[in-house]
């Protein structure tokens, strides 16, 4: 269980919560309506926080879901993790392609909230157990009288 929290639910979980930051203060910022994000009319501020900021991240996040997989709590990968571990490889595919000149849409949506939620979910629950652990470990035991 600290292996799970040190290596992949408490980095996955910090770098969840930074990217939900950054993307709250795009959005709060004038964030370009999505339709207004299509590849044809892309705002620089857009491609420049998404390639900079926001894709830096993802990949951060992909790579430690997919180099400790190991450690995930199910025995199969949960949707919404492969869900994003496809969008990030989609963006990396439309990435390529800007610098080619051409401008395309992420053939791969982001998961969004399920995203999200799972990850701090997975969290929460592990240093839950953890804190349960702990407590029983710590716990003034009784001697027994002779």
């Amino acid at each position: 269980m600290n292996s799970q929290l040190r290596e992949l639910y408490g980095p996955l979980n910090a770098l969840v919560e930074i990217n939900e930051r950054v993307w709250e203060a795009l959005r709060d910022s004038g964030l370009p309506r999505k339709a207004d994000r299509s590849p044809s009319r892309a705002d620089s501020d857009w491609l420049r926080w998404r390639s900079q900021a926001l894709q830096p991240v993802n990949l951060q996040m992909r790579d430690l879901i997919v180099d400790h997989a190991d450690l995930l709590i199910e025995p199969e990968l949960p949707k919404a993790l492969c869900d994003f571990c496809a969008h990030v490889a989609a963006v990396e595919i439309v990435l390529a392609a800007e610098a080619d000149g051409v401008r395309d849409r992420a053939l791969i949506v982001h998961p969004g909230a399920p995203f999200a939620t799972y990850v701090r979910e997975a969290f929460l629950r592990l240093k839950r157990e953890q804190q349960h652990l702990l407590a029983a470990v710590n716990r003034p035991r009784e001697i027994p009288a002779k």
